[in-house]
């Protein structure tokens, strides 16, 4: 009787701890992408995203006469960097052509940096684009 039961309890057991196991990861995932996004959409993320924009994109960014005019967070891209970090593509003008790519660094007091910028081959197109009329303007 006693080896009956133990063999029916202990597959179900298995199983529980099995499915058990998965619902945790599962929820541990979204938990973590949850935090991720909250980074991502930070207003101090936000800071490190606009100032490089105004400071090496478009000093007009933002503006009427300005080649950048918004940007949205690609929430789909997010990722835990396995050196550190949070990787953000921060896509342009509504155009998924146009991105740049960040790996936010926490500095320790809330505040964020990046450790590298990587630009899209679009983007670098247009701001070449860009320069070259700006200099035929000047000539």
């Amino acid at each position: 009787m006693k080896k009956k039961l133990l063999s029916i309890v202990l597959p179900i057991g298995i199983l529980g701890l099995i499915f058990g196991g998965i619902l945790f990861m599962n929820y541990q995932q979204k938990v973590q992408y949850q935090e991720m996004i909250n980074i991502a959409m930070s207003n101090e993320a936000k800071v490190v995203y606009e100032e490089y924009i105004l400071s090496y994109i478009d000093s007009n960014a933002f503006q009427e006469n300005g080649s950048i005019r918004n940007y949205t967070v690609d929430k789909n891209s997010l990722s835990y960097n396995p050196m550190g970090g949070l990787m953000v593509k921060i896509i342009l003008n509504s155009n998924s052509y146009l991105y740049i790519d960040f790996n936010l660094i926490d500095n320790g007091d809330g505040t964020y940096h990046s450790a590298y910028y990587s630009e899209s081959p679009n983007l670098a197109d247009m701001l070449d684009k860009k320069e070259e009329q700006s200099v035929k303007v000047y000539k």
